[in-house]
């Protein structure tokens, strides 16, 4: 009689459970399964020891209670194959109505295989030191085990990108080691191999899986971003809703910490929020912590808790401040994916600046759905690049002095897969977000290079082609080394184009913005600034910038209309600029009187709907000879 593997997978059992019920733990429905897995393959060993016990002492047992047990260890094979059916089930679900289906499944399909072995006969064999049973019974025991078998393999591939990868590498593995051990132990039934090779399979799970330490943040003892990921999409199987409250601090002095003191006041900030029972927490970097709460009135009141914390200094001395912010996502009720949770978050920090002064930014369901389209109009960007679906558009602009239109401005559009135009007001600010209007820039000034080249625009009257930057593009390092790349592809005239920089532009990343433009001017390219009478610009700035061209904003053209103010500052700034031998463009004309009243004055060029409206390329080249010929 030889069950010393058996006692060795009793022994290897006890040590994981011991593990896994002394560590800290996420309560997951996946962590139920693997507990109905252990205990199964548990009883297994058990029932696998006492038919061998059973066999070898029968003629002092009763026959039928020998029979019982032996047949009992077949079922315990059987059933330890539905349930890791229905742990394969539940993690590709995440459902817990799904979960209860399983157990309702496994249950019965196990009642009804215990009523299969026991009207099947079983018969043993006892000799030469041999022990194993044999017959109908045991044949439909594998039979059943290998059709589960199948469907777990069938289950991980069809399912294997809903699956967690380390969940599905790990089943596969132990699926592995239960079909070579069942496979040799059918073939030869001296060696009784399938017991222990299910304690494998248990030791296989519970290292790749289960263990609790793999989702632990080894510095802080809270769980990590990998356990995030797995705990929300499990709340959302359930259709749990609940609030997130993302907690960020950093060093409020010009001056850094020293390292001990940074790790003693990281230490002191560790503790502070173990303390708040109510959350459970996770670390998604140095100084970052993800709380999760049921509910809405526990993560309120540990807002209050934390603000009214982090207004009190820290560390040993009691003399560090650290800045605080605070990040509340009400509900998650229209969170769709469980990592989208970070996302909305690394959204929600870059739109602080712009929305929010307080220590606390509400994340409500209304800044949920603006991000989600946020995400959407930047993927249809993307796949309007890839779909060369972007389009460049032409708006005429008229020269005061020669009487017809001397250049134009091109302009960014996106064509919908329906032939619809999207306007730019619906994707340039995602696009500067998000950082695409590099490509959409380059793409434009790339078309406009390519229409320079394919039509003589000098010939019509064109003398240049104005590009709009960006502020995002204006602090691109890039940007000049980019261009003039282009200009030498395609052998473009540099002087045929002007770039328009924006007020905010001249004071952003004004250094890096400085050495594209001296590049670029060193080549030839000429510079507007656009937008002159909005945001923070003045007087200065068009002195302190190698422009050439100054473009009034449509609300300073129309303000001198309205108004006797209006009227005298942009006559002062005429003057000025006129006197800097700098051209004026006024933008934003649209009726007849408008652009007689501004030719009267001396504005140089005049832009807006009263000419035209953008114009696609065919249009606009068609436009131009029409025009220019009267």
């Amino acid at each position: 009689m030889n069950i010393v593997a058996q006692c060795c997978g009793i022994v290897i059992m006890g040590i994981i459970l011991f593990f896994f019920l002394t560590q800290k733990k996420l309560k997951l429905h996946t962590t139920h399964a693997f507990i109905a897995i252990w205990t199964i393959v548990f009883c297994a060993l058990i029932f696998d020891i006492l038919s061998i016990i059973a066999i070898q002492n029968r003629q002092y047992l009763p026959d039928l209670l020998v029979i019982f047990i032996c047949k009992t260890y077949l079922w315990t094979i059987i059933s330890e194959s539905l349930v890791a059916l229905w742990y394969v089930c539940v993690d590709i679900s995440n459902s817990r109505k799904n979960e209860r289906n399983w157990i309702f499944r496994t249950s019965v399909t196990s009642s009804v295989s215990a009523v299969i072995i026991a009207f099947l006969p079983i018969h043993i064999y006892s000799k030469d030191g041999a022990v194993y049973t044999y017959g109908s019974s045991v044949i439909a025991t594998y039979i059943v085990a290998m059709l589960n078998l199948a469907a777990i393999f069938y289950m991980v591939y069809k399912y294997k990108r809903q699956m967690n990868p380390r969940r599905r590498s790990g089943v596969i593995a132990w699926l592995i080691i239960w079909c070579i051990a069942a496979a040799t132990q059918f073939l030869n039934n001296r060696l009784l191999v399938v017991g222990f090779a299910s304690v494998l399979g248990i030791l296989v799970t519970y290292l790749i899986l289960e263990n609790p330490v793999s989702n632990i943040d080894a510095d802080t003892g809270f769980f990590n971003l990998n356990a995030l990921f797995i705990y929300m999409r499990e709340l959302q199987g359930r259709g749990k809703n609940v609030s997130i409250l993302c907690v960020r601090y950093d060093n409020n002095r010009n001056n850094a910490f020293s390292f001990e003191t940074e790790n003693n006041i990281s230490k002191e900030v560790v503790a502070f929020i173990s303390a708040i029972k109510e959350a459970t927490t996770f670390r998604s970097s140095a100084s970052e912590y993800i709380m999760v709460f049921n509910e809405r009135d526990e993560a309120e009141a540990a807002i209050d808790c934390i603000q009214d914390r982090f207004d009190k200094p820290w560390g040993n001395d009691k003399f560090r401040m650290l800045h605080l912010e605070l990040y509340f996502m009400v509900s998650t009720e229209k969170i769709r994916r469980a990592n989208d949770i970070l996302s909305i978050f690394q959204c929600a920090k870059q739109d602080r600046a712009k929305f929010h002064t307080s220590d606390v930014m509400v994340i409500d369901n209304y800044v949920i759905n603006r991000i989600y389209e946020e995400k959407n109009t930047e993927t249809m960007i993307i796949e309007a690049l890839n779909e060369d679906r972007v389009e460049v558009f032409y708006q005429p602009i008229y020269s005061t002095g020669r009487k017809r239109f001397t250049t134009a401005e091109a302009l960014v559009r996106i064509r919908a897969r329906d032939g619809e135009i999207i306007p730019p007001g619906k994707f340039i600010g995602v696009a500067e977000k998000s950082g695409l209007i590099i490509r959409l820039g380059e793409y434009v000034f790339e078309n406009v290079c390519k229409l320079l080249v394919a039509q003589d625009l000098k010939k019509l009257g064109i003398e240049y082609v104005e590009i709009n930057l960006s502020v995002i593009q204006c602090a691109y390092e890039n940007l000049a080394v980019d261009f003039i790349r282009l200009m030498e592809k395609y052998n473009v005239d540099p002087g045929s184009i002007v770039l328009e920089i924006t007020e905010s532009a001249s004071i952003a990343e004004k250094a890096i913005l400085l050495e594209n433009m001296n590049r670029l001017r060193k080549v030839g390219v000429r510079f507007a600034l656009d937008d002159f009478g909005t945001g923070q610009c003045n007087l200065n700035y068009i002195v302190e910038m190698p422009v050439d061209i100054v473009k009034f904003d449509s609300v300073m053209t129309k303000a001198y209309f309205k108004n006797g103010k209006g009227k005298l500052v942009m006559d002062a700034a005429m003057g000025m600029i006129h006197k800097l031998n700098l051209e004026i463009v006024s933008e934003g004309i649209e009726e007849k009187k408008q652009f007689e009243r501004l030719d009267d004055l001396g504005i140089d060029y005049i832009q807006g709907y009263y000419f035209s409206k953008p114009k696609e390329q065919d249009d606009f080249i068609s436009f131009i000879k029409e025009n220019n010929q009267t």
